[in-house]
């Protein structure tokens, strides 16, 4: 599969503060913020994991959501963009009782 074009700066910029505004309420999965990652870099699973010392099957499975990745992995994804893996809250479906 060839390479898909990188996105601009600017673009980079408008993906990079969506990304961290989800991030900040809790409303990204793993699969997902792995694959935003790698789409914020304009880079293959491939290019990604090679990238960020990780095999392409463990980038390639976290992104469909089948893989079982371990701290160290995701820590070393993770760590470019100033994140790492960590206790959050779980977010519940019942609304906060007053």
């Amino acid at each position: 599969m060839p390479r898909r074009n990188r996105p601009t700066r600017e673009e980079q910029n408008a993906l990079r503060r969506a990304f961290y505004e989800r991030i900040g309420r809790g409303d990204m999965t793993i699969p997902e913020a792995i694959k935003a990652m790698r789409e914020m870099t304009g880079l293959t699973q491939a290019e990604f994991a090679a990238h960020r010392g990780v095999s392409r099957r463990v980038i390639q499975d976290i992104e469909r959501g089948t893989g079982n990745p371990t701290v160290d992995s995701l820590n070393s994804v993770a760590k470019l963009f100033g994140l790492q893996v960590g206790f959050v809250p779980i977010r519940r479906n019942e609304p906060a009782s007053s």
